[in-house]
């Protein structure tokens, strides 16, 4: 997208100053400013961008976007709120799009989703598609600044930190397809309940349109959200009332893919897509629900979904010390790490099944109960080894011993202190690193010289 600054100034409502010069691309971040760039300035918890407008300039950026006043030597569009402005720049970049616009969103899985996806929709055209985590007030408008005239399909992944968040997303980009990947815990700290986590996540459901389709879950949370769309609703998920069903799935752990049986409209398919566990065959599904609304076809679809490129420290198999890894490192709920202990179990063969667990934040009054519920998995699969980290997972050892737990356990303060046990892993074992991204896990990794590209 190629806009002059004046265009932008007039959308916005406000006054250049200075030269009118081409602008196209937003960034939030003074080290990511290049040439024809808007430098957004955000005031955040531990810095101002106001601060770095000048570093922006330096950089090549073409002009700045505030709220309050800067010496710069660039153009300034001066603003009340950054995140207001953008979305009115967003929603006139909008307002030229014809193609299909997808949101996706859900306590877990949406990422995974979102680029299983994209890359299946490639087979029926140029798709652009939210970038890492850009996925907030200011990523999506950043995503909808890099449409270009080819594109046919958006897909949108729409981060949710409280009531009204989705719907402000909502509000500029317009979505004709919502995807809810499913309700968990994450966020419940926030939002108090998994009501209050369907009641945020379904603003994506009542922004759709009567003619849209919204991609719902099969299950429990089926009940909680089906009512909130006031358009046509398809299914999917693992149950046999989907009606895009996971019929079968298998881990082939030395390529990081599951091998998946879809039954999509009556019909069979196979495909082996990236990433692990059934968890991530149910993504696949609802990722191949969207494309039944659209009329992509299946065939077409699962051949480019197996190009998808997933995002790093997702659940991924390493081999070592002739056993094997499995490194889930990005974040952590009772949701995904009972999935990854499954994918644990599953894995296994004629050695050890350890389990590294560390603490699972924002879970608010929740934390108790979401720590021990995971400790009695860690029995219910009979695992051999089980390794906690951080204050609350003590919990999960707690609960692990409570029910009878037969393995062994270790308690630990500090990341590190897991090296030892794993760098000890006989042949055939296969060992789970798993926990939310504050204990930085990857400490781990990197005394034992692993990583997971």
């Amino acid at each position: 997208m190629r806009l002059r600054l004046s265009e932008i100034a007039g959308i916005m409502g406000v006054r250049p100053s200075g030269e009118d010069p081409i602008v196209t691309g937003i960034v939030v971040d003074s080290r990511d400013a290049g040439p024809g760039d808007l430098f957004c300035a955000i005031r955040g918890q531990s810095a101002d961008g106001h601060d770095f407008v000048q570093s922006a300039a330096e950089a090549g950026a073409a002009a700045a976007l505030v709220t309050r006043s800067v010496a710069a030597k660039i153009p300034v569009l001066t603003v009340e709120s950054v995140a207001e402005a953008l979305g009115r720049l967003a929603a006139r970049i909008r307002d030229g799009f014809e193609g299909q616009v997808i949101g996706v969103t859900g306590s877990v899985g949406k990422t995974s989703t979102k680029e299983l996806l994209a890359a299946a929709l490639t087979s029926a055209g140029p798709v652009l598609k939210s970038e890492g985590n850009l996925n907030t007030e200011y990523g999506l408008p950043i995503t909808w600044m890099r449409l270009e005239r080819g594109h046919r399909f958006a897909v949108l992944e729409m981060a949710m930190r409280g009531p009204g968040q989705i719907r402000h997303l909502c509000n500029f980009s317009r979505p004709t397809v919502g995807v809810v990947t499913g309700l968990g815990s994450a966020h419940i700290g926030e939002l108090g309940s998994r009501g209050g986590i369907a009641n945020a996540k379904a603003e994506l459901l009542e922004a759709l349109p009567e003619d849209g389709v919204a991609i719902l879950p099969a299950g429990r949370a089926l009940d909680l959200l089906r009512g909130r769309a006031r358009c046509r609703v398809l299914t999917f998920g693992d149950e046999e009332s989907s009606e895009v069903r996971v019929v079968a799935s298998r881990l082939d752990l030395t390529a990081n893919r599951t091998y998946c049986e879809f039954s999509v409209g009556g019909e069979r398919y196979d495909a082996l897509i990236p990433g692990l566990g059934r968890h991530q065959a149910i993504n696949a599904a609802g990722a191949l629900a969207v494309c039944l609304a659209v009329g992509v076809e299946t065939e077409g679809a699962l051949r480019h979904m197996g190009g998808a490129s997933l995002p790093t420290d997702r659940l991924c198999a390493v081999p070592f010390n002739r056993g094997t890894l499995l490194v889930d490192i990005y974040n952590s709920s009772p949701e995904s790490c009972v999935e990854a202990l499954r994918v644990l179990d599953e894995s296994a063969d004629e050695g050890r099944r350890i389990a590294v667990l560390g603490d699972m934040l924002e879970l608010g009054d929740y934390t108790e109960e979401a720590h021990r519920l995971v400790g009695r998995e860690v029995v219910r699969l009979e695992l051999d080894v089980l390794l906690t980290i951080g204050d609350s997972a003590r919990l999960i050892a707690d609960e692990a011993r409570q029910q009878g737990f037969s393995g062994s356990v270790h308690v630990l303060d500090r990341a590190e202190d897991a090296a030892p046990v794993l760098n000890s892993m006989r042949p055939g074992d296969i060992a789970l690193i798993k926990g939310s991204r504050a204990l930085r896990l990857e400490r781990v990794l990197e005394q034992m010289g692993v990583t997971c590209a």
